[in-house]
Order: C-alpha cells, then sequence, then structure tokens
C-alpha cells in the first residue's frame, strides 16, 4: 500500500469527463474541495458544521449521468452509525433527484440473498448503509467493487485495524488496485477528526497517522488552509450575561409544601415497612422515594410550584415505564409520586381559562415561577425577538 500512495492517484479512465454540478450556495472551500474530489480521491478534513456532506452531494450531482438507471453503476454512501443512515439520506434526497436506498441491520439484510441485492441495486442509484453492511455483500459477492462509481465514507478516520471501512479497503480496493485493476470507485472520505486516538500525539506521531490514513485510503487530504475563509462560516456567539434577584418561592409557602411532601414521604416510607416486601425490597423503595423527595423539594425551590408539578408529572411517567407490577415496591413509590403531583396541583389557580405564563410577574409574586426562570423566559423572548428581526 505504500507503493500505491506514491503513485500518481490519477483520474480513471471512465472518469474523465466528469463535470462539477454545484449548488448554488455552495462555498469558495466546497468548491475547491468538490474540484479536488472529482480529479483524485480525497479526503476532506474540516472542522464539523462546515459542510462536508454537501461537498460530497454535489460529488454525487456531478456523477449522476454515470448512476442514472439503467447504468449498472452505483454509489455507495457509508456511515458508521445507524442513525446516520437516515440522516445523510433525507440530506441527499433533499439536493439531487437521485434514486435513494436506505439500509441497516435491523432491515435482515444480513439474510439478504444476491437476487435481493440485484433488485436494489437495479432500483436504487446511492445506496446509504452501514459499513459492515456492504464489507458483508463484497464479501458475499453479492456485487463487486467495479459497480461502485463513487464510495463515500463518512467519519473515515475509523479506517483502521479492523473497522468494516479498512477491511473492505484492504480485502478489496488494494488487492484490485495491486493487480492492476484501475476500474475502481472514486474515494471520498469526509472526517472532522483524521486521527483517531486514545492518547496524545507529537507532531511525528500525528504526520505518521495521518500518512497511514491516506495510504489505506488511497486519498490526499484536503483541508482549507485559510483560516480568514473558514471563520467567515463558523458559528460564533457573544455572551450575554443576565442577572436576577434570588427570592425564590414564598418561604411561607415553600415550608408548606416541602412540609406536605415530607409527610407524604413518611407515610409511604412507613407503607413498606409494615408491608410484606423483602428487606432489600422495601429498602431500594425507600431510597426511591427519598430521592424523588428531594428532586421535588428542589424543583419547588429554584424552579416553583409549576415546575416542580411538572417535574413530577415526569417521574410519574418514568416510573410507570418501568412498574413491573411484582413486589418490588414500585407500586408504592409511583403512589409517592402521584400523591406528591396532587398535592402540587391544589396549589395551582382554580380559574378555568387560566394558562401559566398569562401573567408572569403575577406567576412569580405567588410562586408559581421563581424569578430565575423569569429571567430565562425574558432572555429567551428577547432572543426570539432579535432572531425575527435579523430574518
Amino acid at each position: 500500500m505504500e507503493e500505491a500512495l506514491s503513485m500518481e492517484i490519477d483520474t480513471h479512465t471512465q472518469q474523465q469527463n466528469i463535470t462539477p454540478d454545484v449548488l448554488p450556495f455552495a462555498r469558495s472551500y466546497q468548491l475547491e474541495a468538490l474540484d479536488k474530489a472529482i480529479r483524485e480521491n480525497t479526503i476532506v478534513y474540516l472542522e464539523t458544521g462546515l459542510g462536508k456532506t454537501l461537498i460530497a452531494i454535489m460529488l454525487l450531482r456531478s456523477y449522476a449521468h454515470h448512476l442514472r438507471k439503467p447504468s449498472p453503476f452505483i454509489a455507495v454512501f457509508l456511515v458508521p452509525k445507524v442513525v446516520l443512515v437516515t440522516q445523510q439520506a433525507k440530506a441527499l434526497k433533499m439536493h439531487t433527484d437521485l434514486k435513494v436506498g436506505m439500509y441497516w441491520g435491523d432491515m435482515g439484510v444480513d439474510y439478504w440473498d444476491a437476487a435481493t441485492w440485484k433488485q436494489e441495486t437495479e432500483k436504487n442509484e446511492v445506496l446509504v448503509m452501514t459499513p459492515a453492511i456492504l464489507l458483508n455483500c463484497l464479501r458475499h459477492s453479492f456485487f463487486e467493487l467495479k459497480m461502485i462509481k463513487v464510495l463515500i465514507m463518512d467519519e473515515c478516520h475509523h479506517a483502521r485495524g479492523k473497522h468494516p471501512y479498512a477491511c473492505i479497503m484492504t480485502e478489496f480496493y488494494h488487492r484490485q488496485l495491486n493487480s492492476g485493476i484501475s476500474d475502481l470507485p472514486r474515494i471520498f472520505g469526509m472526517t472532522a477528526s483524521p486521527i483517531k486516538s486514545k492518547v496524545g500525539h507529537s507532531g511525528s506521531s500525528w504526520s505518521e497517522n495521518i500518512r497511514k490514513l491516506m495510504t489505506l485510503m488511497h486519498s490526499k487530504v484536503y483541508t482549507c488552509v485559510s483560516e480568514a475563509v473558514i471563520a467567515e462560516f463558523i458559528p460564533t456567539s457573544t455572551p450575554k450575561f443576565k442577572f436576577y434577584r434570588d427570592n425564590g418561592v414564598q418561604f411561607v409557602l415553600f415550608e408548606e409544601l416541602a412540609f406536605k411532601l415530607k409527610m407524604l414521604k413518611e407515610q409511604h416510607k412507613l407503607t413498606l415497612r409494615s408491608s410484606d416486601f423483602t428487606k432489600s425490597a422495601a429498602e431500594s423503595a425507600q431510597k426511591r422515594i427519598t430521592k424523588v423527595f428531594y428532586a421535588l423539594v428542589f424543583c419547588l425551590e429554584e424552579l416553583g410550584v409549576w415546575l416542580a408539578l411538572k417535574a413530577a408529572e415526569s417521574l410519574s411517567s418514568n416510573e410507570f415505564e418501568s412498574f413491573t407490577w411484582g413486589h418490588s415496591g414500585d407500586r408504592v413509590v409511583k403512589n409517592f409520586i402521584l400523591a406528591g403531583l396532587h398535592t402540587l396541583k391544589t396549589y395551582l389557580p382554580c380559574a378555568p381559562q387560566w394558562s401559566i405564563g398569562d401573567n408572569i410577574k403575577s406567576d412569580v409574586e405567588t410562586g408559581l415561577l421563581t424569578s430565575k426562570v423569569f429571567c430565562l423566559v425574558d432572555s429567551l423572548l428577547e432572543y426570539r425577538l432579535s432572531s425575527r428581526i435579523s430574518f
């Protein structure tokens, strides 16, 4: 593979007449990267948020005439996580008119045969999948590397050791390259972190690892060298400090509610002690009740009655999801939360048309919200107003 890197990474004969198909909102460095990617195998190294996927999309648009059916060729877009399959496929469908197929393990693709994959490659022009699926297909000869016009690897810094990215390159790409086969896919890698390691690197070892990645990917690294150009597109924020008087909830109201919640806690702990639960089950339930109690008291003091109520509703929902209906004390914990929720509800206004935030200053004065929450809401409303003005 060392020798392969030292060779000129030529444009493949069948890929010489590629005309860039750019998007009108593409940035200067994205167009530069696209030009590199059309001419040679490329690893694009750009920070997160700088539009690496858009470069990949424009590359596929540029190769579209090679991919359109009934062409036997396809493009494969590899992503290291299942959640990214739908995300990247959605972006492709938004910015191209290519037929996009999505594939991940839970679809049962491990059990598909050659005929099923043949249908998929005849139907779709871009296949978005996790790398293990492509590796499995190549190993079983469901389709050959020469069918792939463009091979995109998202987060390609994972290409090392026995990772499927590395196996695809070593078992298939380099084996054919070393055999003199030039009918190989255009390789396009994307990364915001070209070196994956758990330890620090010196400058020399960092360069060595970059070189190894380039060799494995049979590609050259592209990054925008102009910090001024990059800075123009990196989102920035301006810190803004807000100050508020920490009045908390009215002392009398807080003491009253905290006392009622404490009494509920003791009542439900007594229920556990007088039950036929095992000692370990009773102790576990008591700890959970105590934890919920302190969470509600914290929310009450820091956020006010209304958000303490919302916390109780959330805790109630979470407990219900994990409810076993056995003799583990779950029922008692659930009952404590519901009792606390009911207690908090009795402190809300009874007017049928009442809604939190209608008069936020009044909500603070009555202890439904704290001054801290009021400050946060005020800041968010101010931000929303400024955002509307800027657009």
